[in-house]
């Protein structure tokens, strides 16, 4: 092997007698983007492209033993008939053929499946009903309980789901066991309070699982690889499974011929508090810990080393931190996903010393709340084609080599301008900033947002290897653009900051210049506008101990964040104090204070040394308008073409960069 900063990462190891060739799997992760539960080209595609980028293993996304009962989206992938095998050989064929090694994750979504999608009443182990939990922004309605001759059918339909695998040509299995789903809810003691031999004890509550376990290796063999995705433990009101029990969990499946456990922890809150941490703001190796949980625990409770392999989680796409995890013995493998969807190359580039050039993982959270909460796809803010199509990363030269011109370097521009020049365009890109990333410049600044910070560079980065000319600290107007006899433009001039036309509103900040540290404030502190930035700002404001106050005119807060983001969001700034105050109307802003009317028309006045406006911004389309009609080829994308959410705007650059 040649010298690598990762040696231990990058080396062979196995799971079971599967050998990979390093120690990266791509951990399950949903993309509801099937035909009816069928492979098609555009999971083919996506996983392909996976396993050209280097991932050791791929562990092929939630898919369904038993429809309709068990689905969880429209679009979720189904392996409960004999149909459906062609399909899954192509798919992992299609592993195989980029070097990585294939398993199927096979599961049930038991109480967590929808009314709306599988047209019955849930069932579960119990008639308990899935509490509404913030990570993952969803409730259910109290299943029906299943019978023991059903549980007995579920079984044999994991094995025979297992056996059309083996027969489609992966490498194994993986039981999924962790969140929402039928393999965790019968682990759970608040899921599963069943008196007969399924429910009660630990022993009875692994039944389901060591049942399922025990007829796949009849039917498949003990080469045919078995990995669990196993919650070690469950945090929060509802919390059904704890330490004790996920080491006694992983002790019965060694024993059982299990080949790996997937290590990760659960939580069931309503709410969230103070303490808790957004994605954007995970740390490295989270889960990391419990590997040695359950190391230390088998050797505890039975006296010898574990012999089971495990695979660490949690936040693991840097490869430095889990470098050290592999060679301390944390764990043998780690599972990486959202750093996966986003850099579909990354593990080709950790071997090729090319950190620099990896697209980053902000933690946004839309891509799975584009599916849970809006019943779509998975989408991705940095990564335009997830999803979008057949899933096709190719890139095709410019038929027509043009000069292209492109104003306004931020995420939508940025994706404009290297794409086109990818494709062999002579690109020059503007902004009147004197840096890169136009409104992430603000977006990162409030807490909790560390994992944004790494997109600015690879920015500056991507312009700089696609050989794009970049000027920054350059306005331009349309007689500047003209000038340039450009054959395209593309307008991503952004959008401005609105300030509500009501009295005293000269005397307000702006939010962004709150958050960009350009003004002070003074100890009492309203926030017009509950929108994500007001939030944030107001997040801000309260850790820094001053007292602050949001009023909001609808009736929602932080409305444009994804669902656990915006559940950690509300838990800070009621942790650290703030008043949110919504369906009121701002009225008249004094010297000292915000007068305010509440929903029944009633007045009332805050006391404000500092109010900051914070009521959104409208897109800044001048220089779009004023070139219509004078340029041929002529693009107006991002917040000045109505912006919306960064995935759309990352879309439009992309989309524009191949149009041209």
């Amino acid at each position: 092997m040649a010298k690598t900063k990762y040696p231990t990462l990058l080396s062979p190891a196995k799971i079971g007698n599967v050998e990979i060739r390093n120690r990266t799997i791509m951990a399950a992760m949903g993309m509801s983007q099937s035909d009816n539960g069928f492979v098609n080209k555009a999971t083919i595609n996506h996983y392909a492209a996976r396993a050209k980028g280097g991932v050791g293993a791929i562990i092929v996304e939630v898919t369904c033993v038993d429809t309709p009962l068990g689905l969880n989206t429209n679009g979720m992938l189904v392996i409960d008939d004999d149909k459906y095998i062609p399909g899954m050989a192509d798919l992992a064929g299609a592993i195989h053929d980029g070097g990585a090694k294939a398993f199927l994750q096979i599961s049930h979504t038991g109480r967590g499946a929808r009314r709306a999608i599988i047209g019955d009443q849930p069932v579960g182990p119990s008639a308990v009903a899935m509490p509404y939990s913030y990570m993952m922004g969803l409730g259910n309605e109290t299943p029906r309980e299943l019978t023991i001759d059903e549980i007995h059918a579920i079984e044999e339909k994991y094995a025979q789901a297992a056996l059309r695998a083996q027969k489609a040509g992966f490498d194994g299995v993986e039981i999924h066991s962790v969140g929402y789903y039928l393999g965790q809810q019968f682990l759970s003691s608040t899921a599963n309070i069943r008196k007969d031999e399924y429910g009660g004890s630990r022993a009875n509550r692994c039944r389901f699982h060591l049942n399922i376990i025990k007829r796949i290796k009849e039917l498949c063999g003990d080469d045919f690889a078995i990995i669990v995705k196993l919650s070690v433990v469950e945090q929060g009101t509802d919390g059904g499974i704890s330490i004790p029990d996920g080491i006694y969990y992983a002790k019965k499946f060694q024993e059982a011929g299990v080949d790996a456990i997937e290590v990760l922890a659960g939580k069931w809150s309503s709410e969230s508090g103070k303490n808790e941490r957004p994605e954007s703001g995970y740390k490295d190796n989270m889960t990391m810990p419990l590997c040695q949980v359950l190391k230390y625990g088998i050797l505890a409770t039975t006296g010898h080393k574990k012999t089971i392999t495990l695979i660490g989680c949690g936040h693991t796409q840097n490869p430095v931190a889990a470098e050290k995890a592999l060679k301390n013995g944390t764990c043998e493998f780690v599972a990486i996903g959202h750093g996966l969807l986003v850099e579909p190359e990354l593990v080709n580039k950790f071997a090729e010393g090319r950190e620099d050039e990896i697209r980053p993982c902000i933690g946004c959270g839309h891509c799975i709340d584009h599916q849970l909460q809006h019943g779509g796809k998975a989408v991705c803010s940095g990564n335009a084609v997830l999803a979008r199509g057949e899933n096709d990363y190719s890139i095709a030269p410019a038929k027509k080599k043009k000069h292209v011109v492109v104003i306004g370097a931020g995420v939508a521009g940025v994706e404009a301008a290297r794409i086109a020049a990818m494709r062999g365009h002579r690109v020059h890109l503007y902004d009147a900033n004197k840096y890169v990333g136009g409104a992430l410049e603000v977006a990162k600044r409030p807490p909790f947002k560390e994992n944004f910070l790494p997109l600015q560079p690879y920015l500056e980065r991507q312009l700089e290897l696609t050989g794009v000319d970049v000027h920054l600290g350059k306005k331009v107007n349309a007689k500047d653009v003209l000038k340039m006899n450009a054959d395209a433009v593309v307008c991503a001039t952004g959008a401005t900051s609105v300030v509500l036309p009501i009295e005293g509103a000269d005397k307000t900040v702006l939010a962004k210049d709150v958050l960009l540290g350009n003004v002070k404030t003074g100890k009492n502190v309203v926030v017009i506008g509950g929108g994500s930035t007001g939030c944030e700002t107001a997040e801000k404001l309260a850790m820094d101990k001053k007292n602050v106050t949001v009023l909001e005119l609808t009736d929602k807060l932080a409305a444009n964040t994804g669902k656990t983001a915006q559940t950690v969001l509300m838990g800070h700034l009621k942790g650290y104090g703030a008043k949110l105050l919504t369906e009121c109307k701002a009225e008249k802003i004094t010297k000292n204070s915000v007068v305010y009317t509440d929903k029944d028309g009633k007045e009332h006045t805050l006391k404000a040394d500092t109010v900051v406006m914070a009521v959104g911004e409208k897109p800044d389309a001048s220089l779009y308008e004023a070139l219509k009609g004078k340029v041929k080829e002529l693009y107006n994308i991002g917040d000045s073409n109505g912006g919306a959410i960064l995935p759309n705007a990352v879309y439009e650059g992309y989309t524009v960069g191949n149009q041209i």
